[in-house]
């Protein structure tokens, strides 16, 4: 069941939850009243993984929202009309006897004010006016309307915010608002049953992930590197065994070193941290590069088509993991789903690019982050890495120094040898992200 919160002044959420009760809709609704439009931004920061969709009250709201978190696709805010302007100008005429004069009005944009006035056919030589954004503060528009009040200019006010209307009927001012109309809402409440019904849809969609390393033949030429390689292709498929349980999908060996997973496109949107660490995961058990392709659709076919295109691209550009959607639309993902404070995305074309200007070994040095990583090692010396990964120990060392002169691993001490011979320089790996700027 969908899960929608509502954002807004708190009589305004109550009213929304009301009418929502026409339309039968198999949702769960959550209030999330705020005193102050500012407070928006904790409340969707705070709750955007409690709730599907966002319904806000107003336009300023959503703005805010939007600019904290990035995703759109999940906002929906009740568009004001001319009825708002309406009812708080009808209401401005009964209690204090003038229709549109010796009035201060504030609103989002003129366009809406001036159409509700050309509908009507007034003109009006009294009104002030004053436009507001995200950024304008409750005080500035209390101000504008006490002001032109207190030097006789209006008879009183009308506000879109409900914070500006109770602050001015604390101070006496006749304040009266532009209030969602239950039309408003009904609107709204469509735009929410199509979405809702769009996002079921979507969630149903196939997904295909394909995962490709590059060149691996060439690493594996001669016959005894043989038995090497089958025993990678076993890792391999443990780690995309775990991540396809994740995905609740189904693996398929595609060839060397190519692979396929069959899942749904919720899960798929849902688990793209877990994508990105499993790609982490084979690019530290290779050393190699990982095009990552993933499609959706409304059929197996269309979705494996749609795989393989974001795949040709990924290839085109190693360090994406690129998405095809249904309708043609191809993105790439932001890798901010990664934590990386200590844990570096191998695939990231950015880290890739800074190892090839220092002229480090990637893959050697991924086999030795792998070591310390493997083993929960925090420091190590050149005897470690050289005995553990099979290598020559004077190139050990000439790499590991080198990995010192570029900020990438670090000398913190010597090692006391229990037998005769000189002690052993110990070396510890940097956070490459923090150094390598």
């Amino acid at each position: 069941m969908f899960r929608v919160g509502i954002i807004g002044p708190q009589s305004t959420v109550d009213r929304i939850i009301y009418i929502a009760r026409e339309f039968e809709l198999d949702v769960i609704f959550l209030s999330y009243p705020y005193k102050v439009v500012k407070e928006t931004e904790k409340i969707v920061k705070h709750n955007d993984n409690k709730v599907d969709l966002w319904i806000f009250s107003g336009r300023i709201a959503y703005n805010i929202a939007c600019r904290s978190v990035e995703n759109k696709e999940n906002k929906i805010y009740i568009d004001h009309t001319e009825a708002g302007i309406y009812k708080g100008l009808l209401e401005f005429a009964h209690d204090i006897g003038s229709f549109t004069d010796y009035l201060s009005i504030d609103e989002i944009s003129k366009s809406h004010l001036e159409s509700a006035l050309y509908q009507l056919n007034i003109k009006t030589e009294n009104m002030y006016v004053k436009t507001f954004s995200e950024e304008t503060s409750t005080k500035e528009l209390v101000e504008f309307h006490s002001q032109l009040w207190r030097m006789g200019k209006t008879k009183g006010a009308i506000t879109c915010f409900e914070e500006v209307y109770l602050q001015l009927k604390e101070a006496e001012i006749p304040a009266f608002r532009i209030s969602t109309s239950d039309i408003e809402i009904r609107h709204t409440l469509n735009i929410l049953s199509e979405k809702i019904k769009t996002f079921y849809f979507k969630g149903s969609q196939v997904a295909v992930q394909l995962f490709e390393m590059a060149h691996l033949e060439d690493h594996f030429k001669s016959p005894k590197q043989t038995y090497q390689l089958q025993y990678l292709e076993l890792k391999f498929k443990e780690i995309l065994i775990n991540l396809s349980e994740s995905l609740n999908g189904s693996l398929i060996e595609k060839g060397l070193g190519r692979y396929l997973i069959f899942s749904s496109r919720g899960d798929s949107e849902r688990e793209l941290h877990s994508i990105e660490e499993t790609v982490n995961n084979l690019v530290l058990e290779s050393g190699l590069q990982v095009g990552v392709g993933i499609g959706f659709g409304e059929t197996i076919y269309s979705a494996e088509f749609n795989a393989n295109h974001a795949l040709k691209q990924s290839k085109e550009k190693f360090g994406s993991i690129i998405i095809a959607r249904e309708n043609g639309e191809v993105v790439e993902v932001n890798s901010k789903h990664l934590e990386v404070a200590d844990f570096p995305y191998f695939n990231d074309e950015n880290f890739i690019a800074k190892l090839k200007n220092e002229k480090i070994n990637m893959k050697f040095y991924i086999e030795i982050f792998a070591f310390t990583r493997n083993t929960g090692l925090k420091d190590f010396t050149v005897k470690d890495v050289s005995s553990q990964l099979s290598k020559d120990e004077r190139n050990t060392r000439r790499f590991i120094e080198r990995l010192c002169e570029v900020g990438l691993a670090e000398w913190i001490g010597m090692e006391e040898s229990a037998t005769r011979g000189r002690p052993r320089r110990v070396y510890k790996l940097t956070n490459p992200l923090n150094k390598m700027k």
